[in-house]
């Protein structure tokens, strides 16, 4: 996976899984290990979709990272 914001390349798992924003979507939210910026990624594909920012509603809700 390639984070959006600094371009770090590692596998999926190396960056930190926050949680699912739905139960019924493939879409996650995963943490940068280097620059610590909120990707979310489809799990079923291992890519990184956008980067989420606080008060973002990437799937028609409150991501829940208002900081």
């Amino acid at each position: 996976m390639k984070c959006i914001k600094c371009g770090l390349e590692a596998p999926v798992a190396d960056f930190y899984y926050l949680y699912n924003a739905r139960i019924d979507a493939s879409l996650s939210m995963r943490e940068c290990p280097k620059c610590h910026e909120t990707n979310s990624v489809d799990e079923l594909s291992g890519k990184a979709e956008q980067i989420v920012n606080p008060g973002d509603a990437p799937w028609g809700k409150s991501a829940g990272i208002e900081r």
